[in-house]
């Protein structure tokens, strides 16, 4: 065990909530019955969202990490690491955890950077700051901040895309800890065969100055034809097996809330019922990077996981790559 504990999570969202509604209507004018597929397919029912320009993954960022502060009472010079995940951060130079690290007043003995592995980041980072800091004697607390804004980049004409995505931002403590506390395992399939599966930008980067075209810039989607429950379950079914234990003894399972259906059928194959895999995509949307770190916040709100029981998180990403970790909350 790496004693890494998390000490307390926050949330922020757009304000705008959005139902299903709308997004029915839009295609409806386009020939497509879209309601089956947002409802029991990727199980959307509601998303939040961005309700005015300006708002970004810098300002949605900033929002969690001072409820986060709020709430612990600690402040950004308490914090020897920043790390941000997000596929579109704010600005690339400098890293936006710096301007993070500006905002929040930051010390100056401190690690920034961003990372990106897209929607598996958030969940590599916590894997990585926990084992760097149980080896760097001066680290002893790390901000961890997951922020995507993937509907920045969405194609309007895109079914399998528009009206999937939600705005909003957790933000996580991480800390040394003597308590028996901290990630157990984890574990990394990649699979290519769908390594173009989404493309962001569509482009590419050394064209996006060269292209006149902003539909150029948007996700190239192709739908995928990858089996993900089986990756879930491979993943997830090892980590468990190397450290004896059973689906039974976790408390809960913070899936990626891409879609419903792929969450049915994980539970399905490991006998997980809904108590102990908490679906948060229906209310929320779907957040990338951060979406299991958000549906683990809900759930200890809403008291279905307490300290010292074990959890697992498990998320895909673009390529495909994806990840199952095992800790002890």
């Amino acid at each position: 065990m790496v004693k890494v504990k998390i000490r307390d999570l926050a949330v922020s969202h757009g304000k705008k909530v959005m139902d299903n509604k709308m997004y029915i209507e839009h295609f409806k004018k386009r020939g497509k019955d879209v309601e089956h597929f947002l409802k029991d397919i990727i199980g959307r029912d509601k998303r939040y969202l961005f309700d005015e320009d300006g708002q970004n993954t810098l300002t949605l960022s900033i929002e969690a990490v001072e409820e986060l502060f709020h709430k612990t009472g600690l402040s950004g010079a308490d914090m020897d690491m920043i790390i941000l995940s997000s596929q579109l951060p704010e600005y690339i130079a400098p890293p936006t955890s710096i301007k993070i690290h500006s905002l929040i007043g930051g010390k100056k003995e401190c690690i920034c950077y961003d990372m990106n592995s897209n929607c598996c980041g958030m969940t590599l980072a916590f894997d990585w700051i926990s084992k760097y800091m149980s080896v760097s004697p001066n680290i002893n607390r790390t901000l961890l901040i997951g922020c995507d804004y993937i509907n920045l980049i969405i194609d309007t004409e895109e079914e399998n895309l528009y009206g999937h995505y939600g705005d909003a931002a957790c933000a996580v403590i991480l800390e040394k800890t003597e308590e028996e506390r901290g990630v157990l395992d984890s574990m990394c399939i990649v699979k290519n065969e769908g390594v173009d599966v989404a493309l962001i930008p569509g482009c590419g980067f050394s064209n996006m100055f060269r292209s006149k075209d902003r539909e150029e810039l948007l996700i190239k989607f192709t739908p995928p034809e990858e089996n993900v429950p089986e990756s879930a379950v491979e993943t997830i079914t090892t980590v468990l097996g190397r450290n004896e234990l059973k689906p039974s003894d976790i408390r809960m399972f913070c899936f990626s809330q891409y879609a419903l259906i792929n969450i049915q059928k994980i539970r399905e194959i490991l006998n997980i019922d809904e108590e102990h895999s908490l679906y948060i995509g229906d209310i929320y949307g779907y957040t990338g990077t951060s979406s299991p770190f958000i549906t683990l916040y809900e759930a200890i709100k809403r008291g279905q996981v307490n300290r010292d029981d074990y959890i697992v998180l498990w998320t895909i990403g673009c390529g495909s790559e994806n990840i199952g970790l095992l800790f002890k909350y």
